[in-house]
């Protein structure tokens, strides 16, 4: 439990897991399952909007737990102490699993973008090729609303250039914001 509260927050759950790893000796799967669980009762905890020990008290009073025959009260008072404390640590696990869903509270999600080249001929009238161009498509691949879907945009060579220096100069910004964030000593958590 303590190593979860030392580990910084990450992204992703899959990034918080490798920096996990390295401090505790569990096997990876069982890292994995505890952290699929944590992640799974923290965001019902922030959906249902309510403390760490009401999420406690709803887990150890559900019908499977008070069914088991093998959890005596003494188990159950046991895990509710122990979901308590987990569900406590907002500056880690907290901060991790919020922040892949604040970055993903869009319309449309990025996922991927790929660019078509062709070489595009001009005929005459007599159906002979008189010139060619050349012409990209650049395909942007996107998430909304559960699906994936694609938006296609025709690119000359200037329209390369350009992108180009857009993507330069969001890169010179992510710089600049990453060097406000470390002068303000506000974790950045890298994607």
């Amino acid at each position: 439990m303590a190593a979860i509260g030392e580990t910084a927050p990450s992204l992703t759950r899959d990034q918080f897991f490798k920096k996990l790893s390295v401090q505790i000796d569990l096997p990876a799967e069982d890292i994995l399952a505890i952290l699929r669980a944590a992640f799974a009762l923290y965001n019902a905890k922030e959906r249902a909007e309510c403390s760490s020990q009401e999420m406690a008290e709803a887990v150890t009073n559900s019908p499977t737990i008070s069914a088991a025959a093998d959890f005596p009260p003494e188990k159950k008072d046991m895990l509710r102490s122990r979901l308590t404390l987990l569900l406590g640590i907002d500056h880690s696990l907290g901060i991790t699993v919020k922040a892949l869903d604040v970055m993903t509270e869009h319309e449309r999600i990025f996922c991927k973008a790929r660019i078509l080249s062709d070489i595009r001929p001009v005929f005459t009238d007599k159906l002979e090729s008189a010139a060619a161009m050349i012409i990209h498509m650049l395909q942007i691949g996107f998430h909304t609303g559960g699906e994936h879907r694609e938006y296609y945009f025709a690119l000359d060579a200037d329209d390369i250039r350009k992108l180009k220096g857009v993507i330069e100069r969001a890169e010179k910004k992510t710089t600049a914001l990453q060097a406000i964030l470390k002068k303000a000593e506000v974790n950045y958590l890298e994607v």
